[in-house]
């Protein structure tokens, strides 16, 4: 296993990763090695395959084999919340961009340790022509989808005295 392995960038992911240099937004010295290693193997590429992660890319990894992970891939934080996106940023992010399925990376952290980052699916991807997300490759499983109809609600108006109705699903006002 090579601890860098090709990076597959278009030519917007590499001038993302430029500008990540140029504006210093992470500089852990762990984080700039992986980034300029990341520049200098990058195949800039018109074309990028569906197993490739890139910005906006939902992908599963593991990290030194423990349990997998599924992020979506941002270039910063975002609003979604810790567990759901993994910015570029970010040492684990950056490791996994550009990166095939089914590879590898060796990545040293600023104390010295080493750890395996493994990217083990790309379920979706933008610039790979998957249009779509399936429910099952957001959950990894197949979900049920039941449709539910809205009931005809009556336009008749009660006195305020009157009780409470158990088809009404809105107690009013006297319920705050």
């Amino acid at each position: 296993m090579s601890s860098t392995p090709r990076c597959h960038l278009t030519a917007k992911d590499f001038s993302i990763l430029e500008d990540i240099q140029q504006r210093g937004l992470n500089n852990d010295e762990a984080f700039l090695r992986l980034l300029r290693q990341k520049l200098e193997s990058a195949a800039i590429q018109d074309d990028i395959g569906a197993d490739v992660a890139t910005i906006n890319s939902v992908v599963d990894f593991s990290v030194d084999a423990r349990t997998n992970e599924r992020r979506t891939l941002t270039y910063e934080g975002g609003d979604a919340g810790t567990g759901v996106t993994l910015p570029i940023t970010t040492l684990w992010g950056l490791a996994l961009f550009g990166l095939t399925a089914g590879k590898e990376i060796a990545i040293e952290r600023h104390d010295g340790t080493r750890e395996k980052i493994r990217l083990n699916a790309v379920f979706f991807q933008p610039e790979g022509g998957q249009g779509q997300m399936s429910p099952a490759n957001l959950t990894g499983h197949y979900t049920n989808v039941i449709s539910f109809t809205p009931r005809e609600k009556s336009h008749t108006r009660l006195p305020l005295n009157a009780p409470f109705e158990p088809d009404d699903d809105d107690p009013g006002p006297h319920a705050a």
